[in-house]
């Protein structure tokens, strides 16, 4: 089968990148001819005040790649739909994530030739606030054939936008965990308590709500630190502040800068759990990267977050926008939970949603 994928792969950074190329990889490796058709530009600097947005390394795979489109720039859709129709992809594989895309994307799947299309939803509903939001995401969505969906809110938030006849081509699967080897825990001081933030950081991933809890929990714990990882899309100067007014800058460690994957490791192996104070969410890659290093997640019950993080199983779950209430659950977590048993259901968990379980549900729909 001839595969191609429209959107974020290699050398763009974040999450959505690596999902498309990670399943490209193990596409090609059944056998499968596969192309990426990416992009040469993603957003706008003014919607992207993280930095840079390209990974610094070599290209990791054989997969062939194309870099033709510029979403936000017309002049570039109409040779990306003579590229994509000259490879002739029995299925294009379309990442969906944010409005800003809407246009392009449902120009060029409009103009495609005997190509089945599929939309891979990483969200249908963004978290960050567009203009013409809803119209913009149904304009992209309804011209598909498939739709490929990683958590149920995705479905529910999706069937609301098809007309009745495609909502049958909807497959619902999961977000895999990423391969890696369970991290040795470094912490060498058995009272220590060290929590770890990871992932761009965005105002509705609910940093500030961490910040709080950590000051009230650090009453009972007194050994309760945190470490932020990850590039902060607008003022670092907010969070910083936040620390001193409320006095834990002693128990705060802030990496913010993007991290690149040969340094992951690290700090999943110097943290006793992830923590994910979410005000929304349709999935989460951060959570399946800590349950690869086999760390368990203490998280806020939003979209499909709920659906990975299994209270009591591999983590913990509270209600959002509430630092009390996340407090509460990170002081349990140290002093009554059973922090082995979360590891051994993580290492099951692990194995039901693999990548290679993920890939061969995915082709046995296409075929």
């Amino acid at each position: 089968m001839r595969i191609g994928f429209l959107g974020p792969s290699f050398p763009w950074r974040g999450g959505i990148s690596q999902f498309a190329q990670t399943l490209a990889e193990k596409l090609a490796d059944r056998g499968h001819r596969v192309f990426m058709f990416t992009f040469k530009s993603q957003y706008p600097k003014i919607l992207f005040p993280g930095g840079n947005q390209l990974v610094d390394k070599a290209h990791p795979s054989s997969i062939e790649t194309l870099r033709i489109l510029t979403p936000y720039n017309p002049l570039t859709w109409k040779p990306t739909i003579k590229a994509i129709n000259n490879w002739q992809p029995d299925v294009l594989i379309c990442s969906y994530w944010i409005p800003l895309m809407a246009p392009a994307f449902g120009f060029i799947l409009r103009r495609l030739k005997k190509v089945r299309t599929m939309y891979l939803l990483h969200n249908v509903k963004s978290h960050e606030r567009w203009l013409f939001s809803s119209t913009l995401t149904k304009y992209a969505l309804t011209v598909a054939n498939d739709y490929l969906a990683l958590s149920k809110i995705s479905v529910e938030e999706l069937k609301s936008l098809l007309p009745e006849n495609k909502r049958k081509n909807i497959i619902l699967l999961f977000h895999p965990v990423y391969q890696k080897s369970a991290v040795k825990n470094t912490n060498d001081d058995s009272s220590a308590k060290r929590l770890l933030f990871f992932g761009f950081v965005k105002p509705y991933k609910g940093l500030d709500i961490l910040l709080k809890a950590v000051a009230i929990a650090g009453e009972k714990l007194p050994d309760l630190t945190l470490t932020i990882v990850g590039d902060v899309y607008g003022n670092k100067k907010v969070y910083y502040d936040l620390i001193n007014e409320l006095g834990i800058s002693d128990r705060i460690k802030t990496v913010f800068e993007f991290i690149s994957e040969d340094q992951v490791e690290k700090y999943f192996s110097e943290c006793d759990v992830c923590v994910l104070p979410y005000r929304s969410a349709t999935q989460s890659g951060v959570a399946e990267l800590a349950f690869a290093y086999e760390v368990p997640v203490i998280a806020t019950r939003v979209g499909g977050i709920k659906e990975q993080v299994i209270d009591g199983v591999n983590g913990l779950l509270t209600e959002t926008e509430n630092p009390q209430a996340l407090a509460d659950k990170i002081v349990d977590f140290f002093t009554r939970q059973d922090r082995e048993k979360f590891k051994a259901n993580i290492r099951a968990q692990n194995r039901l949603y693999s990548w290679d379980a993920f890939t061969d549900q995915l082709l046995a729909y296409l075929k």
